[in-house]
């Protein structure tokens, strides 16, 4: 359970390149999948510094946990997190760079560290450390496909075979996504978006996972700050032992 806790973060999808879009008149509604996925990729901004805490809720195997977490980022740089139990002790700590992956437990008093492609093997996807800050600063972009384009209701919507986009129609934000990958499929969703210092954000992120092991991960931000430094702090203490 603490092993999935520390990785669910980093869960997500396959994702293209954010495309730099420019003069996007916002008063006109997209007439298509083309220039409905421009806008929401140019929506995209991603701060230099994110600082997040609130409450995880974690279902697994009919189990259901709801823990403390705490959450650093430095752009193209760092994902720093902290998990504690409800009174405030810490359970673990988890920080992922471009190249490595680094994990303590303080309940076991165990670590490891492994290169960047341990959360590829984790995962079964390839991915990239420009794919994971994307999903932690909720900007995931939409991949330049043949979608289907329709407004339903108060979202436009986005779908293929094998993925469907819902969009916000006032904010140009990704309301709610699935993926379909083999036999795997993963649903995320944002919602309660603040708008503070430019920056569109979410308070509430909901992901499910459909795959040989299903889990469900909600997560409730009651703080949120931009563009602040943060202390990333990890030491390893020496009496630790290492996880295999």
């Amino acid at each position: 359970m603490n092993k999935l806790l520390s990785y669910f973060f980093l869960i997500l999808i396959l994702s293209s390149c954010t495309t730099k879009v420019r003069e996007i008149d916002y008063s006109k509604a997209p007439k298509n999948a083309k220039e409905l996925i421009a806008r929401v990729n140019s929506k995209n901004k991603i701060p230099e510094w994110l600082a997040l805490k609130g409450k995880v809720n974690l279902i697994k195997d009919e189990r259901d946990v709801t823990l403390n977490i705490n959450i650093k980022f430095r752009k193209d740089s760092i994902v720093w997190a902290s998990i504690s139990a409800p009174f405030g002790i810490e359970l673990f700590r988890t920080m992922l760079t471009k190249d490595s992956v680094y994990y303590i437990n303080w309940t076991n008093k165990t670590y490891f560290k492994k290169p960047i492609s341990h959360i590829s093997t984790f995962l079964k996807a390839d991915i990239s450390f420009k794919e994971i800050q994307e999903m932690i600063t909720a900007n995931p972009s939409i991949l330049k496909k043949a979608y289907k384009f329709n407004l339903v209701e108060d979202t436009f919507e986005l779908r293929d075979k094998q993925a469907t986009y819902k969009v916000s129609t006032d904010l140009y934000r990704i309301l709610n996504a699935s993926i379909l990958g083999g036999d795997n499929e993963l649903i995320y969703e944002f919602s309660d978006f603040t708008d503070e210092a430019e920056f569109i954000f979410p308070k509430e992120f909901k992901l499910k996972v459909k795959s040989v092991e299903n889990f469900e991960v909600a997560l409730t931000y009651s703080k949120i700050v931009f563009n602040e430094k943060q202390k990333l702090h990890f030491k390893i203490p020496s009496s630790y032992v290492e996880a295999k």
